[in-house]
């Protein structure tokens, strides 16, 4: 390899913002900033990203916060693929390239690969223009050497061609080690996967993790009908299909006139709708719970199901949010104001020690490892361990131990995650009724609309008390909930 793409030592310089009002250059700077915090710091990218763009000195356009996501999701989709490409052109190792200039290396590549409508020199040009940002003009050659270097591969058939797997010829260890690197996933989750789901559900479980999510919206039908949302959208230029699995919620599929954030869609700010995925509110559902009853959520920011169990018990009853964290259960207050709720108390306190007299229906919506969501969490491939699975079992089972204290005779105790790991779901539910003989199973086949139990093929799921949705099986995120009565 040439000397031209050997990285440079850094050297501080004095950074002029001037470089940043180029067009392109501040929404990819604000991406390796966002990147850093996920990898180096351990931060969720939702919340990495939301901060990034909200707190941006810059006024990026609806378009660019657009692309900033997208640049962030598909780094984090692709990033064992990205650095193998970077480590076949850089004759500096990848885990010696500093973490600012990775992330922009990271990103330009992945935009030549995977944004063919951006010209490769404009590509080129801004990842050479920020790396003087990051650092000084040694390191704008090392990056120019290296992108320059990637594009000639590619007009000379040196870049190699990802070849579809068949996983039928190749041992377990070979299998593990070809769909880890494929889709930038840890090799213990493939591995645990492959044991549980076979080599074919696992390939179509890692696929569904690399799909973007789509966005869903629950209509707040205390303030509005479904239907009469759905044309309110359609009228606007916002197609939405109705859920299977949960009447309230719409899938958007098409956006010919709004974009941006949701907020921006019609109604928000008057509460008639919520973002929710359909496997998350079918948790309510489930629960099925009446205007008389009282609730308590113990584990209830940032408040999803809590606002739908409110609604579903149109504002009447009483329902109790607990949560550990001040902050977060500021998130539970904003959007009951937004959606005029009233019958909603909260309480920053620790779900496993929390005492309150026996009430009628209690939720356990438990802290998981979230391999239901990866998807929508790109930050768990990087920092999920297989000892963290044991970690959460434990916070699981302190969590429905003290639930247990809180359902009275007769009472529900609804329990859930958005995990896909049998240790969190069936396991967990299975040590619970052998701890607690005065619970058990409900037929839960009647939260689902008619014909959709069928249709999903969990009928004998729903017969015993529970449902386990898969991504690489049906339409939503990876969840799992149980019905639990007290005798």
């Amino acid at each position: 390899m040439s000397a031209e793409n050997s990285e440079p030592k850094s050297e501080p310089r004095k950074k002029n913002d001037s470089h940043l009002r180029k067009r392109g250059v501040s929404s990819r700077k604000l991406a390796v900033e966002v990147l850093i915090k996920i990898q180096e710091r351990g931060a969720y990218t939702n919340i990495a990203l939301a901060n990034a763009l909200d707190g941006s000195k810059w006024d990026l356009s609806e378009r660019d916060r657009a692309f900033v996501t997208a640049l962030v999701q598909g780094v984090l989709r692709n990033a064992n693929n990205l650095d193998k490409t970077i480590g076949t052109i850089s004759s500096k190792p990848v885990n010696k390239i500093q973490p600012p200039l990775l992330n922009l290396l990271r990103i330009a590549i992945f935009q030549l690969e995977s944004m063919p409508d951006i010209p490769q020199s404009a590509v080129v040009d801004t990842a050479v223009e920020l790396a003087r940002v990051i650092g000084h003009v040694g390191l704008s050659k090392f990056v120019n050497g290296i992108l320059r270097t990637y594009i000639r591969n590619v007009e000379k058939g040196r870049v190699a061609v990802v070849e579809p797997l068949n996983l039928a010829e190749m041992a377990d260890d070979q299998i593990v080690a070809a769909l880890s690197e494929q889709h930038s996933m840890p090799s213990w989750l493939v591995s645990r996967w492959l044991a549980r789901f076979g080599a074919d559900e696992t390939a179509r479980l890692l696929k569904a993790s690399d799909t973007p999510a789509k966005l869903t919206l629950r209509v707040n039908d205390i303030a509005m009908e479904t239907d009469g949302y759905q044309r309110l959208l359609a009228d606007k230029g916002v197609i939405a299909e109705r859920s299977k699995l949960v009447p309230t919620c719409l899938t958007i599929t098409e956006r010919k006139s709004i974009k941006g954030p949701v907020e921006k869609l019609p109604g928000y700010d008057d509460g008639i709708f919520s973002i929710q995925d359909e496997a998350a509110a079918f948790v309510a559902q489930v629960m099925a719970p009446q205007s008389s009853d009282v609730v308590i959520d113990l584990c209830a920011a940032p408040g999803g199901k809590t606002l739908h169990i409110s609604e579903m018990m149109n504002n009447k009853g009483r329902i109790i949010a607990i949560d550990k964290h001040e902050k977060r259960l500021n998130l539970v207050k904003e959007n009951r104001l937004r959606l005029g709720l009233t019958n909603i108390e909260t309480y920053a306190a620790d779900g496993t020690t929390y005492e309150h007299p026996p009430v009628d229906k209690v939720l356990v919506d438990a802290p998981c490892s979230g391999t239901g969501v990866i998807n929508k969490r790109s930050d768990i491939r990087l920092k999920l361990k297989e000892e963290d699975i044991d970690a959460v079992n434990a916070i699981q089972k302190a969590l429905l131990t003290n639930a247990a204290k809180l359902v009275k005779p007769g009472g529900v105790l609804v329990y859930s995650t958005c995990s896909i790991e049998k240790e969190e779901n069936e396991d967990i539910v299975e040590w619970f009724l052998s701890e607690f003989k005065d619970f058990a199973r409900e037929d839960i086949t009647s939260a689902f609309p008619e014909g959709t139990l069928a249709e999903l093929g969990l009928e004998k799921e729903a017969a015993e008390g529970y449902a386990f949705f898969l991504p690489s099986r049906h339409e939503f995120s990876g969840f799992f909930v149980a019905k639990l009565r007290r005798q």
